[in-house]
């Protein structure tokens, strides 16, 4: 299991110079990512490295949609095409969580 050092880290946060507020919203940012189920995880992880991905290239269509309403992808235009999913800055920082051992 990954160090609380290490998850800060991983998304850029600070124990030393962040406040009291930053550090609850990581750490509540840490455990929203810690309880994605694995089709969530699936689907971000394909977008964050292969992305945008064409709606039928994820593994899951009911992890993508946790994803898309909280925030951690979003639809997006590729070449003139709709259909296309892709990671959003949430959706990178919580892919470096998982990397990191969340």
């Amino acid at each position: 299991m990954a160090t609380l050092k290490r998850l800060f880290d991983a998304i850029n946060e600070s124990a030393e110079t962040s406040s009291a507020v930053e550090i609850k919203a990581a750490c509540e940012f840490i455990i929203e990512v810690q309880t994605m189920d694995f089709t969530q995880r699936d689907c971000l992880c394909a977008a964050y490295r292969h992305g945008p991905l064409f709606d039928g290239d994820l593994s899951s269509n009911a992890g993508l949609d946790i994803l898309l309403e909280k925030g951690y992808m979003a639809n997006v235009v590729v070449n003139g095409e709709d259909g296309f999913k892709a990671c959003t800055y949430k959706g990178a920082r919580a892919y470096r969580l998982l990397e990191a051992g969340a």
